[in-house]
């Protein structure tokens, strides 16, 4: 049985994303306030304000902007994966145009104009200030390039990740060698810890989980093709008692002789809980590395760094069910609910609502219909280009099917929703103009990170 402790709500619920909003807001704000207390007596025009402003607040930015990719489990569970990187997208532009307003101001500001790119001639802190702004924006080109282009991931990976490091130290250093604003106890104290905590995080990032995911080594057991161009990972622990988790977390799985491995890609286990010394992954095939899950012997070693995220049932023993809706892959996380809540006895009546594009494509059926024995669970299935034989619902999941098979007590039932972000998005939008809450409603969305 598993030994791990409750999920607390106050990791995942409203108030746990309130304070992580303040400790950003905090981080981008503090140091504008102990710049302007360091300099207060001071003569500052116009233009060199600016030029502080912009570029304290893009610093703050940038360290924001590195640290949410940084896998820190807490963050990853109340927001979710898919949020948190949108969030790092989103705050790494807002540091691009702060930046960029920096350095204009200063090409503007400072007497030295466009000579001060000349990097044999000008100094060092110049010099960082140019290697950081130019990996920056090639950072910001190649994310908008890949969104076209579809490059392989592990590259671009290898790549944003370098141009990053070069951007945050180089920023660092630049204000470091200006040495105007480090001369303050207080400032030079912000700056110091800001680079302290940088370097650990990367060294966490890279050496720490790494070192981490060796006690989650497990053997492959099995590798079984499914319906629906996907197959299912089946793993043994090799020597432990298994990766301790709360059904609907995910896991990144690392294929290789080491767990220093670069390439690992992100999914949900689709297993009971309540055994964590046999985990399983369904995956569907959507490109190199997918393709290298299923090529996989039996014996082979695989490393896990995990648990992450707070799209789980742990919490809400006092709801009166769930309702579970899945599209496409997005089945496996709630198939990891349902496999525990089984294994627990759990005897309230749950919904199971599955979507996808013809009936072919609707994964794990089978185990579905297994679980079905052991629950309280009732399932719907919903074809959207059915052959002639299919007797089923038909169409989307939308609010004119959900509100036909929701019961009457609806709003005090629990929802979780897993599949592509469109998908979760609407349905989100139809369950509130049916009345639920929103505290109610538990979602992740489904995408290749």
């Amino acid at each position: 049985m598993s030994s791990r402790r409750p999920a607390s709500m106050g990791m995942y619920g409203p108030a746990a994303k309130l304070r992580w909003f303040a400790a950003y807001i905090a981080v981008l704000l503090l140091p504008v306030f102990l710049t302007w207390f360091a300099l207060h007596d001071s003569r500052i025009r116009p233009g060199e304000g600016l030029v502080l402003s912009a570029g304290i607040v893009g610093f703050s930015a940038l360290s924001v902007a590195v640290v949410l990719p940084a896998r820190l489990r807490r963050l990853v569970a109340t927001f979710g994966i898919e949020t948190v990187l949108r969030i790092h997208r989103v705050i790494a532009m807002l540091a691009g145009v702060l930046v960029l307003v920096h350095v204009v101001v200063v090409l503007f500001v400072d007497p030295r104009g466009l000579h001060i790119l000349e990097l044999w001639h000008t100094t060092w802190a110049a010099r960082a200030a140019t290697a950081s702004t130019a990996a920056l924006v090639l950072i910001i080109s190649l994310a908008v390039l890949r969104r076209r282009r579809q490059p392989r991931y592990e590259g671009w990976r290898l790549l944003h990740n370098g141009l990053a490091a070069i951007v945050l130290a180089g920023a660092w250093l630049h204000v470091w060698w200006l040495g105007h604003l480090v001369q303050h106890p207080l400032l030079g104290g912000w700056f110091i810890l800001v680079g302290v905590v940088a370097a650990g995080l990367a060294a966490r990032r890279w050496i720490w989980l790494p070192l981490q995911a060796r006690r989650n080594v497990y053997s492959v057991e099995t590798v079984r093709p499914e319906p629906g161009d996907a197959v299912t990972l089946v793993l043994r622990a090799a020597g432990h008692r298994g990766m301790q988790f709360h059904a609907g977390q995910f896991a990144w799985i690392k294929i290789g002789a080491t767990p220093f491995v670069f390439e690992e890609h992100p999914f949900s286990v689709a297993s009971t809980a309540e055994h964590p010394e046999r985990v399983e992954f369904t995956i569907k095939a959507l490109g190199d590395f997918t393709e290298l899950v299923g090529g996989l012997r039996p014996g082979r070693r695989v490393y896990l760094d995990g648990p992450y995220g707070g799209f789980t049932i742990e919490g809400h023993t006092a709801s009166e069910g769930f309702v579970m809706i899945a599209g496409g892959v997005g089945i496996t996380p709630l198939l990891s609910m349902l496999r525990t809540l089984a294994d627990r006895g759990d005897r309230r009546r749950h919904r199971l609502i599955v979507g996808g594009r013809t009936e072919d494509r609707i994964l794990l059926r089978s185990s579905i219909e297994e679980l079905r024995g052991r629950l309280n669970l009732k399932l719907i299935e919903v074809v959207e280009s059915p052959d002639e034989q299919w007797n089923g619902a038909v169409g989307r999941i939308d609010a004119e099917l959900l509100s036909r098979v929701l019961p009457r007590r609806a709003r005090h039932l629990d929802y979780f929703l897993c599949g592509p972000p469109t998908m979760v998005a609407g349905i989100c939008q139809d369950l509130r103009d049916l009345g639920i809450p929103l505290r109610r409603v538990h979602t992740e969305l489904f995408s290749s990170v």
